[in-house]
C-alpha cells in the first residue's frame, strides 16, 4: 500500500501534446493525498486496535483454558471427595453397626449373668430363710421342752417365756434382714465389677447349738439329775448337751 508521502512525491513525464493540465493534476493529487492520508492513518489506528484486539482475544482464549482445566480439576476433586466421603460413611455404618450387635451382645451376656446371680442369690436367700425358720421352729420346740425341765414349783412364769420367745422371734426377723440386706449388697457389688462369683457362701449358717430332734423326757431328766450334781446335761447314749451357747434376751444372736 503506498503512503501518502509516496502519492504525493510521484512524477510524472511531460507529453507535448494530448497531455493534462499540470495544474489540475496537482490540484488532484493534493486532495488525493489529504484523504489518503487520512485513511492511512484510520488504517494504521484500526490495526493497532486490531492487534490489541487480538491479543485481548489470546489472552482471554488462554484464561478460558486455564479455566477450564480448574474447573476440570475441581471437578475430578469434587468427585474424589464425595467418592471418599461415601466410602468413609459406608465404612463408619458398618463399623457402627458391628459394634452395636457386639455392645447388644455383651449387654445380653450381662442380662443373663446378672438374672443368673439374681436367680442364685434369690435361691440362697430362700435356702437361708428356709434355715432361718427351721432353727426357729427348733427354739420354739426347745422352749417347749424346756418348760418340763422345771419342778412345777420352780417352772419359770409363762410371760417370761413368751416374752423370750417374742425376743427370740425378733431376733431371727433381724437376721432375716440382714441376710436379705447381705444378699442385695452382694448381688449389686457383683455387677459393679462384672465378675461372676459363687453366692453360695454368702448365705451360710453355722447354728451354735440347737437341740436335736431327738431329745426327749428322758434326756430332761438326765439333764436335771446332772444339774444337781454340778454337772452338764447329757443327751441320748451318753452323749452331753452344750447349753452354754444358747442365749436369750435383746442381745441374743445366732452365730
Amino acid at each position: 500500500m503506498l503512503t501518502p508521502q509516496e502519492v504525493s512525491e510521484r512524477a510524472f513525464q511531460k507529453a507535448n501534446f494530448g497531455g493534462y493540465n499540470m495544474a489540475q493534476v496537482d490540484e488532484f493529487l493534493d486532495i488525493l493525498t489529504g484523504d489518503y492520508s487520512a485513511l492511512y492513518n484510520e488504517n494504521a489506528v484500526l490495526k493497532n486496535k486490531m492487534k490489541v484486539l487480538v491479543d485481548k482475544v489470546e489472552e482471554y482464549r488462554s484464561t478460558e483454558e486455564a479455566m477450564r482445566k480448574a474447573l476440570m480439576a475441581a471437578q475430578r476433586m469434587a468427585d474424589d471427595l464425595v467418592k471418599e466421603a461415601e466410602r468413609k460413611k459406608a465404612d463408619m455404618l458398618a463399623q457402627v453397626e458391628r459394634e452395636s450387635r457386639e455392645r447388644v451382645a455383651a449387654i445380653e451376656q450381662d442380662i443373663q449373668a446378672e438374672e443368673y446371680r439374681l436367680k442364685q442369690a434369690q435361691q440362697e436367700t430362700a435356702s437361708f430363710v428356709e434355715k432361718v425358720r427351721a432353727l426357729h421352729a427348733k427354739e420354739a420346740e426347745y422352749l417347749a421342752r424346756l418348760e418340763d425341765l422345771y419342778p412345777p414349783e420352780t417352772k419359770p412364769h409363762q410371760e417370761s417365756l413368751d416374752e423370750k420367745a417374742s425376743e427370740i422371734d425378733d431376733n431371727v426377723q433381724r437376721l432375716l434382714a440382714q441376710a436379705m440386706e447381705a444378699a442385695t449388697a452382694e448381688n449389686m457389688r457383683s455387677r459393679a465389677e462384672e465378675e461372676e462369683q459363687d453366692l453360695s457362701d454368702t448365705a451360710e449358717f453355722t447354728p451354735g447349738a440347737v437341740p436335736e430332734e431327738g431329745y426327749d423326757q428322758e434326756d430332761a431328766r438326765a439333764y436335771e439329775e446332772d444339774r444337781e450334781d454340778g454337772g452338764e446335761g447329757r443327751r441320748s447314749g451318753g452323749g452331753r448337751i452344750d447349753f452354754g451357747s444358747l442365749q436369750f434376751g435383746r442381745d441374743y444372736e445366732i452365730t
